[in-house]
């Protein structure tokens, strides 16, 4: 049997996954529909709560998948406030609110730009109080070390930059950040180029990182286990590990994207690489009159078409081996010093091992995946095509380091899709949970956009169910994206609005996972 009709399920076209992916999910929504209660004008009380059926909620049996929702990106102000009041209602009222509606917990953003603003200084004070506030309301809490810059991708509604002495820094070296082919630097997240580098006043970019973990596990170390339940680490642009070839000031859906490999010190590593393999005329990314720009299509372009394209070349497969396996050693570094931190052997005042989870977010590239090259993955550092699973190379890495993939699109549906985009968010997230599974690490979900429909609820519930039967149990987690702003849309003064039942709905069909006996598609 071919390579691609093992991974994929499928001969020349997915079809036969997308057959059976689609009877799973319509088998998934069946059940939902039968949790699903129409009920309007409820008030909560302590009763209602569902808690966490994997533990001990008021449903303690339920073998469902506990929901967190995340909170808004401006939690914390620019001048390090926790913000407490949020359209006239306080924090611990809505921190009441949502242990009423049965969430485990809620996710927050830990920005870089806010805490380190001097070199190796650090301010924790308004994420100490929301601990405080989440042990109070005996609510978990899933931290997100964001090394990113907040703003300019999908749903961002706040600016919070890297820190001004990092922007010191690049003012004499831009090569810190990514670059395209023009020379653009993006100063969202720092070039993993530099990892190893002591470009950062006498630190590497790993040191940063391994410095920011320690900083937080000594202030944070008495709510471990307690409250914090998940830290996941930002490994790139938006918090994803991937490259920032979709910038939203040059990229328009669905474009291919960039290539961002043009600073002098991923360069230098590309060069390096072609040496070593005796082929150093192949030490340079494709050029630009071969992978087109932003807003191609890959038709448009000789390197990502599906006929001949050079992306199916020993050329192709040398420089898109090396970009992705760079995205792969970043995760792989940064991973390791976050082990070295949290998971000490040797010292075990230092060893938090069961008490929490890291975790790594992976993107829903899921445009052109029905076309052969996979245009967008590609650019992303996905070497994921039809006939090669890019995703378990890194998957792989993540098992090493025992951490989870967190990964988006679980809402999505391809019909809701522009065809000639050659979309499928469904065949992405059932390739993705079939690799999970396949190399045996935990798996969590996110929405990608903003929701409050019930099938886009229905959806998340037929994947999760799918994963449990195949795995043999639940999903880690979903986090819902996100926090209602206003909040009212959920909680009104005396009852839960009709958005905020629906929510509950899907709160309660997550705890009572009753899927039978189904094989996931493919695997």
């Amino acid at each position: 049997m071919p390579l691609w009709n093992r991974r994929y399920g499928c001969s020349s076209r997915p079809t036969a996954f997308i057959t059976g992916w689609t009877i799973f999910v319509l088998f998934g929504i069946a059940c939902y529909s039968v949790v699903l209660k129409t009920t309007s004008g409820i008030q909560l009380s302590n009763k209602d709560a569902v808690g966490s059926p994997m533990k001990g909620g008021s449903i303690p049996n339920a073998p469902g998948v506990p929901i967190y929702v995340m909170m808004p990106l401006t939690s914390v102000s620019d001048d390090g406030q926790l913000k407490k009041v949020y359209d006239g209602k306080n924090i611990s009222w809505i921190l009441e609110q949502w242990k009423k509606l049965g969430v485990e917990g809620l996710m927050v953003d830990i920005w870089f730009g806010l805490v380190e603003r001097e070199p190796r200084q650090y301010d924790w004070k308004p994420y100490i109080e929301l601990c405080e506030l989440m042990k109070a309301a005996k609510l978990k809490l899933q931290t997100v070390l964001s090394f990113h810059r907040c703003g300019g991708n999908v749903g961002d509604r706040c600016y919070i930059p890297l820190p001004k002495w990092i922007f010191v820094v690049a003012k004499n070296d831009s090569d810190i950040f990514f670059k395209d082919r023009d020379g653009n630097a993006d100063d969202e997240y720092l070039s993993w180029g530099i990892d190893e580098q002591p470009v950062l006043m006498g630190r590497t970019a790993v040191q940063v990182y391994q410095d920011f973990f320690v900083s937080f596990r000594e202030t944070f170390r008495e709510f471990f286990g307690n409250v914090i339940s998940q830290v996941q680490i930002g490994l790139g642009p938006a918090g994803e590990l991937r490259y920032p070839s979709y910038q939203l000031n040059k990229w328009t859906f669905c474009g291919v994207g960039e290539f961002q490999c043009f600073d002098k010190y991923l360069l230098s590593r590309l060069q390096s690489e072609a040496d070593k393999r005796g082929i150093s005329d192949w030490g340079h990314p494709p050029y630009a009159k071969d992978v087109g720009f932003y807003n191609s299509s890959p038709s448009e372009t000789l390197f990502f078409r599906d006929d001949g394209g050079m992306w199916n070349t020993r050329y192709g497969d040398f420089f898109l081996n090396w970009y992705s396996n760079e995205l792969i050693q970043h995760a792989d570094r940064v991973l390791t010093a976050a082990g070295q931190v949290f998971f000490d052997r040797s010292n075990t005042n230092n060893d938090f091992t069961g008490q929490f989870h890291l975790a790594v977010k992976v993107a829903g590239v899921h445009w052109h995946f029905r076309s052969k090259a996979h245009a967008s993955e590609l650019t992303a550092g996905y070497y994921n095509t039809r006939y090669r699973n890019g995703y378990s190379p890194i998957f792989r890495v993540l098992k090493k380091h025992e951490a989870t993939v967190v990964f988006t699109c679980m809402e999505m549906k391809d019909n809701n899709q522009p065809k000639d985009c050659y979309c499928s968010p469904e065949d992405l997230v059932g390739l993705i949970v079939r690799s999970s599974i396949a190399n045996n690490i935990s798996f969590a979900g996110e929405n990608a956009v903003s929701f409050y429909d019930v099938e886009s609820y229905r959806q998340i519930s037929a994947v999760s169910r799918s994963y449990a039967v195949t795995k043999g149990k639940p999903m880690e987690a979903v986090t819902y994206l996100r926090w209602p702003e206003p909040i009212d849309i959920f909680f009104q003064q005396d009852a839960l609005s009709i958005l905020g039942q629906k929510f509950l709905d899907f709160v309660r069909s997550m705890a009572y996972d009753q899927a039978e006996s189904v094989d996931f598609p493919g695997l």
